[in-house]
């Protein structure tokens, strides 16, 4: 009778502490389970290269942001700083879509340069005194255009451009002397006097044939009119750049890139309007 009565108090034993044990396997769930909802440190991200988010403001503050981003941006990329500027000029974009510097920089920094720029190109040689906005402006309408010109030649820090340093231009504009200063007046030729200076009937002053032009100045003309002509055909407003071509050829008829870019426009316009029909 005594042996049941222990084998069961053994039993009883065994399934009271049974039921005490702890559960080591629920442990590294938990720890895990606590890992993944702990919060992330602020400004650890999967993409490390994308910029924080910032507040987008509007009206005349926004305005106002635009423009001190853009001088600063413009001297970032004349220093080479291209990431910086191009994560304030994305900003600048959100704040003003429609900005067109906001733009042309931004795609200067972000577009393939001979694709937007062609491989047809110029030689030119730097003159004192030049910076690539000064070349951009007079070969490619707009200052804005200076950083990709810079990168069409593989120029890293464009403010280190220096006299003597041969680039190249897109297209085939030749450009002449960046200010082309009016010839200066000779002196006229010293004429000795006669003893007597004889008398003689005052002639009638003759009418002054107007002067010819400058070569210079009219060089000079036929460039700016290139100049917003191809402005004008990159963001296609075709009317205008028709018409500058038209002007050009005025001056130099015998231009044969005006004539062959003109055509492109007249034929691409004839396109356009088709689409509308």
């Amino acid at each position: 009778m005594k042996r049941p009565f222990a084998l069961k108090l053994t039993l009883l034993a065994l399934v009271a502490g049974c039921a005490t044990a702890p559960e080591p396997a629920k442990a590294p769930e938990s720890a895990a389970k606590s890992e993944a909802e702990t919060p992330s440190e602020p400004g650890a991200s999967s993409n490390p290269a994308k910029a924080p988010s910032r507040p987008l403001v509007s009206g005349p503050a926004a305005k106002a942001e635009v423009q001190k981003i853009l001088r600063q941006a413009f001297d970032w990329l004349d220093a080479g700083d291209e990431e910086k500027a191009r994560v304030e000029l994305e900003y600048a974009n959100q704040l003003d879509p429609d900005n067109k510097q906001v733009s042309c920089l931004l795609r200067g920094v972000t577009a393939d340069p001979v694709t937007v720029l062609g491989k047809e190109s110029t030689a030119y040689t730097v003159r004192a005194g030049e910076t690539l906005g000064l070349i951009a402006r007079r070969a490619m309408g707009d200052v804005c255009e200076f950083y990709i010109l810079a990168r069409y030649n593989q120029i890293k820090v464009p403010k280190l451009l220096s006299s003597g340093q041969t680039i190249r231009i897109p297209g085939r504009v030749v450009l002449g002397a960046p200010e082309a200063a009016p010839a200066a007046s000779k002196p006229a030729a010293a004429v000795p006097k006669p003893d007597t200076a004889p008398v003689v009937e005052a002639a009638k002053p003759k009418p002054t044939p107007p002067p010819e032009p400058d070569d210079r100045a009219k060089r000079a003309e036929i460039d700016r009119h290139h100049r917003n002509a191809q402005a004008a055909y990159r963001r296609q407003d075709l009317a205008t750049a028709i018409r500058e071509w038209d002007a050009l050829l005025a001056l130099d008829p015998n231009n044969n890139l005006a004539r062959v870019r003109k055509q492109e426009a007249l034929e691409l316009q004839a396109k356009l309007d088709g689409l509308k029909k």
